[in-house]
Order: C-alpha cells, then sequence, then structure tokens
C-alpha cells in the first residue's frame, strides 16, 4: 500500500520548490545588499536592487533547470510584455481616485513642500526616482508573484497562491514607518490585486504594471508611499483626519478610501477583456517532463476543479471542452 498517492508527492515536491525558491531568494538578497552596502548606503538601492537581482537569479535557475518551466509559463514571455500598459494605466488611475476622493472629501490637501521633510527627494533626478521604483515594484513582484506564487498554485490552486503571497506581501511591508493593522489589511489586497492579474491575464508583466503605475502616481501625486516620504514634482499632499479614514503616517494606502479603490481595482482586473492572453502557466502544466497528467490536481477558476487542465479566462476553458476543441497549445519558451 503506497504511502502517498502520485498526486500527494507532486503537491509535496511544489511546495518543497516554493519554500526552496523563497529561501534561495532571501539569501541572495541578504548577501547582495552585504556586498552593495561596499558601494552605497542609500536605502532605496539596498533594499530594491538586491531583490531585484536575488529573485531574477533564482527565477532563472527555476528555468533552466526545471523541467516544464518557462519564461512564459511564468508570465513572462515577450508578446506578455503588453500587459505593461495596460497595468499603468489601471494603477495610476486607480491611486489618482483614491488622491482625488481624499481632496474631495476633505481628509487630503495640497501644501507647500518642505524640503527637510523628504527623505528620498528625487525632484531633480526624475529619471533616477522613476528607475529605483521600477526595480522596487519589478523584484518585488518577480520574488511575490513569480516562482512563489506559480509553485503554490501548482500544489493548490490559483487561489491558495493568491491568498499565500498577498499574505506574504503585507508582511513585507509590516516593518514600515506607520504601518497600522489597516495598512497591512489593504496592502495584502493589493497584493491580491496583482496576484490576480497574473492569474487572469497570464502576464507577471501586467502586475509589476500595476504596482509600478500605483507607487508612480503617489510619489508624482504627492502621496507617502507605504509610509515614506518620495518626491518626484512639487506636489506634496498633506493627511488630516482620523487615521483609520485618511491613512496617517502610513500615507493614503492606511486608509478606508484605499480598501475601497483596491476592491474597485480587483474587479477591474477581474472583470476587464483578456485579449491576447493565451497558453499554460507553469501551474497548469503536466506534472513531469513526459507531458503525463498522472494524478496532478487540475484547477478551474481560482482554484475550482476542472476538467480541461485550467483555463482561467472566465468560462473559456470549459466552452472550448464542451465543443470538443483542445484548450491552448502551452508552447514553450518565450
Amino acid at each position: 500500500m503506497e504511502l502517498l498517492s502520485r498526486k500527494r508527492w507532486l503537491q509535496i515536491a511544489d511546495i518543497l520548490r516554493a519554500n526552496l525558491c523563497l529561501v534561495a531568494t532571501l539569501l541572495l538578497t541578504f548577501a547582495g545588499a552585504t556586498l552593495l552596502r561596499s558601494w552605497t548606503s542609500h536605502p532605496i538601492a539596498l533594499s530594491t536592487i538586491p531583490l531585484l537581482v536575488g529573485s531574477a537569479a533564482v527565477t532563472w535557475a527555476a528555468v533552466a533547470l526545471h523541467p516544464v518551466a518557462s519564461w512564459r509559463g511564468l508570465g513572462l514571455g515577450g508578446r506578455q510584455a503588453v500587459g505593461v500598459g495596460r497595468g499603468l494605466l489601471l494603477g495610476c488611475g486607480a491611486c489618482g481616485l483614491v488622491v482625488c476622493g481624499a481632496v474631495l472629501l476633505g481628509f487630503g490637501t495640497w501644501t507647500e513642500l518642505d524640503a527637510a521633510e523628504i527623505r528620498f527627494d528625487w525632484r531633480s533626478t526624475p529619471v533616477i526616482g522613476l528607475s529605483f521604483l521600477a526595480a522596487g515594484a519589478a523584484g518585488e513582484e518577480l520574488f511575490m508573484r513569480g516562482l512563489l506564487l506559480q509553485y503554490v498554485a501548482r500544489a493548490v490552486g490559483p487561489f491558495a497562491g493568491i491568498l499565500f503571497t498577498s499574505s506574504a506581501f503585507a508582511l513585507l511591508h509590516g516593518w514600515n514607518p506607520g504601518v497600522t493593522a489597516l495598512a497591512q489589511v489593504n496592502t495584502a489586497l493589493f497584493g491580491a490585486v496583482f496576484g490576480l492579474a497574473v492569474v487572469r491575464y497570464r502576464s507577471l508583466w501586467m502586475a509589476a504594471g500595476l504596482h509600478l503605475g500605483w507607487n508612480l502616481a503617489q510619489v508624482t501625486l504627492g502621496a507617502d508611499t507605504s509610509g515614506i516620504t518620495m518626491r518626484l514634482t512639487e506636489l506634496n499632499l498633506e493627511l488630516r483626519g482620523e487615521e483609520w479614514l485618511a491613512g496617517g503616517g502610513y500615507g493614503l494606502e492606511g486608509g478606508v478610501l484605499a480598501s475601497a479603490v483596491a476592491l474597485l481595482l480587483g474587479a477591474a482586473v477581474w472583470w476587464l477583456p483578456t485579449v491576447g492572453s493565451s497558453g499554460r502557466m507553469l501551474w497548469e502544466t503536466p506534472g513531469d517532463a513526459s507531458g503525463s497528467e498522472g494524478e496532478r490536481p487540475t484547477f478551474g477558476t481560482l482554484g475550482i476543479a476542472a476538467s480541461d487542465g485550467g483555463a482561467f479566462r472566465r468560462g473559456e476553458g470549459q466552452d472550448a471542452h464542451s465543443r470538443g476543441e483542445s484548450p491552448a497549445d502551452p508552447g514553450a519558451g518565450v
């Protein structure tokens, strides 16, 4: 009698891979930050560049060593890069909605900028500021919504992958200045939106675009970003009123208005057409290099069992199956 079925062994293997990627990325990030400290003490450089390089190195190794992993299967294919533009527009628009709401409701107002209060002043070097913002968004998304989400989703379904990585995303920001319980809930909500973008659009590029668009709009419009004062322009948004409403020291991300907009953004990500998204992601691939599914479970929308190997566009896989058609060819490589 078998101790565990093949399906369980495959699930355990993917959970172990997820943990290996997590630990390896953290170790490389720590080593990279230690090495980089010999050249600079800039906090943003030390927190963004090592994470991006460490995540990229682990991802490259996984694609090289895992028999069914590919850049396209991770949402990083060339065609999937069109999601960056859509993500930027959605992220900027969502942040603009929060800022406008705060100003119109009276708990946010633009005031004169005090340079002494700016922790990271990029007004005279906006290209450098944008580069750091892009590196931060790309590194966090590659770390959280790359292999980590994919291997958890491969083992127990995309819903669990989104839940796990969004919770980890909130913990990653748990030591930021001014953080509160509501701020962490909101951070988890936005992390879930970014994960949903990967699931719905099959594009990690889009998740990075959403993340960068949100942060870029905050810095441009004068709002603090996750408790950190960074400025690209002369705009400065001062928050007033109760902390739970306005966000307090954490910035707008710590208030209920951001909670509402995160839910709206998630609805937009879910309902907008998925034009151009095709092929299988890593979590939808067979359990071994032979192409045999074996006893690996398949998942439908956000983890509901499906019979077609898991096409995640709402109802699309099931419709193709009912017509007797084959689901999209997963392809290979980029």
